[in-house]
């Protein structure tokens, strides 16, 4: 949105500059002619300030730029045993899965293009591939084993053709593996982004 509006802005600065600098002397003699070319130049600049306004905005969002990819909700059953639902922002199923300890965990695969890609708003590739339970105590961990669902039926081929061709392509930064946790909060609705560089989770609504 506020891309949009510097864009139109900018444009619109320009052309009424471009504009008033043509005319300039077309219509009022030497003295009105000054003045048109004083507002068409202020009319530049301000284009041209709204413009790498504009640039800035579009620089930032390609390399902070966050999505969304899907909500998760945990209902404790037992302790260690929770529910966890994962409803995916692209509308697929909802994923329900039973898991244990008192956090759980999303990983996928990354492929981060070269920066210059990114300029250019090109996303970095990502696939969730793996939901798991975990627990935040390491003495707790080591006596249990660990709790995971798959995402996906097969693995990444994609991913995994990108990771071992890294070294050759030069369009490509960095192929790996990406894997963000939380605690369980059953009263909370956690928002898992994907950005650039890898996964997020943030606190979302409360139930």
């Amino acid at each position: 949105m506020v891309e949009s509006v510097l864009g139109g802005a900018a444009v619109v600065a320009g052309l009424l500059a471009i504009y008033l600098g043509v005319t300039a002397f077309q219509h009022g003699g030497m003295l009105g002619g000054l003045r048109r070319l004083l507002v068409a130049a202020a009319f530049a600049v301000l284009g041209l300030v709204l413009g790498s306004l504009f640039i800035l905005v579009q620089l930032f969002q390609a390399f902070a730029g966050e999505t969304l990819v899907a909500r998760v909700t945990t209902t404790r059953l037992s302790s260690p045993a929770f529910e966890l639902t994962y409803t995916p922002a692209d509308g697929t199923p909802r994923v329900r899965v039973e898991l244990e300890g008192d956090q759980w965990s999303v990983s996928g695969g990354i492929v981060k293009w070269h920066p210059w890609l990114t300029a250019l708003d090109v996303k970095s590739y990502h696939r969730p591939i793996r939901l798991s339970g975990q627990f935040s105590s390491l003495a707790e961990q080591r006596k249990r084993p660990p709790t995971a669902h798959a995402l996906e039926p097969v693995a990444d081929r994609f991913w995994e053709a990108f990771y071992w061709a890294d070294p050759y392509l030069p369009f490509v930064d960095a192929v790996y593996g990406s894997s963000a946790y939380v605690y369980v909060e059953p009263d909370v609705v956690h928002e898992l982004y994907v950005t650039p560089s890898g996964y997020i989770i943030k606190r979302g609504k409360h139930l």
